[in-house]
């Protein structure tokens, strides 16, 4: 044995040898049968808890040593259930102590009770995170991210429905085949694709991570558990697009506020959610006369700074006068994808129109026309520059343009190649 194991044995003897049990009656409330209450006290390491393990004795054949005496049938059912107990709790405290490595009169207490598992359970873990960040909500998270905690409980609580038939789950319950489980119920019953599926997988992986830190578990089931997200072909429209959308004139009064506002998110990089929140404190000029949109984004809090350039001030012009201090007509961000893709039909744009992918056509379009993606990176507003590093994928367009600039000395190389005739 090595010296790491026998301080880990002596560590374990010596937490052992301060484990004390002990039984005693409470004569003060006799029931109706003249029949009194006895009660447990657990002592670790001099920290002591009662508690009532609903057993009840006849006072007159009780001994302060903690049994029953005499041989009639009903001390030794009473002994015997006493032994029991004993015996119980022993067997809990060893496991706790296996598992956390340390062992509490609470804890065992639970533990004995079945509190422990009542409490630790997945969604009683997850209303705890919610709680929590309840409590930070206009401090360090935004309320919509609250609401995606509470999609996330609701979501895992069908899941142990429909595949448990029950309304919980013990934590300890959640194992490697849980997880995949709920995996092909996210991508199978609720048709999530892969990385809406592994978002909520990782709302999982927090409350699991925390049961672990706490001791409620002792094996993380997400080891070995792989939850990468898959790139995704983000949808971005070209110049030729963004002119056609442009020259497109709308009977529909709300379907130009749609396109004008898109057109706006083309312009700007904003996100719907800042475009919608957009006042006249964003608007600043400088010493040169240049008009910006400076504001902080709501998703990232970091701070953008976009020169406002001649479409999107034309836009700003148009609806200038709104109600409530905004500058642009918005709708709510369902029905303008709903109007988005409508308005895609009516151009021939044969791509899926949203509002992101507004961002998505001036974070590729500006890279396009060579500005770098350090300056894109700061108007989207991006806490790192690896993030803008999506929309720097290599354009067609783009690299036709780069490619024609040195098309004629590659095409004057021609001369020296000589093909047997």
């Amino acid at each position: 044995m090595t010296l790491s194991n026998n301080f880990v044995e002596l560590k374990r003897v010596k937490m052992k040898s301060t484990y004390r049990i002990l039984f005693y009656i409470r004569k003060t409330r006799p029931n109706k049968d003249g029949l009194v209450t006895i009660a447990i006290r657990i002592t670790i390491d001099g920290e002591s808890l009662e508690f009532n393990p609903k057993l009840f004795v006849n006072p007159e054949i009780w001994n302060p040593i903690g049994r029953a005496e005499g041989r009639t049938k009903e001390a030794k059912e009473t002994n015997y259930a006493l032994d029991k107990i004993r015996m119980d709790l022993k067997k809990h405290y060893d496991n706790i102590y296996e598992r956390d490595g340390f062992v509490t009169p609470e804890k065992l207490r639970d533990a004995y009770l079945g509190l422990e598992i009542q409490k630790n359970t997945v969604l009683s873990l997850f209303d705890i995170k919610i709680e929590q960040k309840r409590n930070l909500i206009g401090n360090t998270i935004r309320d919509t991210t609250f609401v995606k905690y509470q999609a996330a409980r609701n979501r895992i609580g069908e899941f142990i429905h429909n595949k448990y038939n029950k309304e919980d789950l013990p934590i300890r319950e959640v194992n490697f085949q849980f997880i995949s489980d709920y995996e092909i119920y996210l991508k199978s019953v609720c048709r999530c694709g892969h990385n809406s599926s592994v978002k909520h997988l990782r709302f999982l992986k927090q409350i699991v991570t925390n049961a672990l830190k706490n001791h409620l578990i002792s094996v993380d089931p997400f080891d070995n558990y792989k939850l990468g997200y898959k790139p995704v072909n983000k949808e971005f429209l070209i110049e030729p697009e963004i002119k056609k959308l442009m020259n497109k004139k709308f009977e529909a009064k709300r379907l130009e506020e749609v396109r004008d506002v898109f057109l706006f998110q083309i312009f700007t990089g904003l996100a719907y959610i800042d475009a919608a929140n957009l006042t006249e404190e964003n608007i600043i000029e400088d010493g040169f006369g240049q008009k910006w949109i400076q504001l902080t984004r709501q998703k990232s809090s970091v701070q953008a700074n976009i020169p406002l350039l001649d479409v999107p001030l034309s836009i700003l012009k148009k609806y200038k006068g709104l109600e409530n201090g905004k500058l642009l007509p918005i709708h709510s961000n369902q029905k303008m994808n709903e109007y988005l893709k409508e308005i895609a039909a009516l151009c021939g744009i044969n791509k899926r129109l949203t509002t992101h992918c507004g961002r998505h056509s001036f974070g590729t379009i500006m890279l396009t026309k060579g500005v770098s993606i350090e300056s894109v990176s700061k108007m989207l507003g991006h806490t790192n520059i690896t993030t803008t590093q999506i929309y720097a994928k290599v354009l067609n367009q783009k690299i036709f343009t780069e490619v024609n600039k040195v098309r004629g000395e590659f095409d004057d190389m021609m001369k020296y190649y000589k093909q047997r005739k």
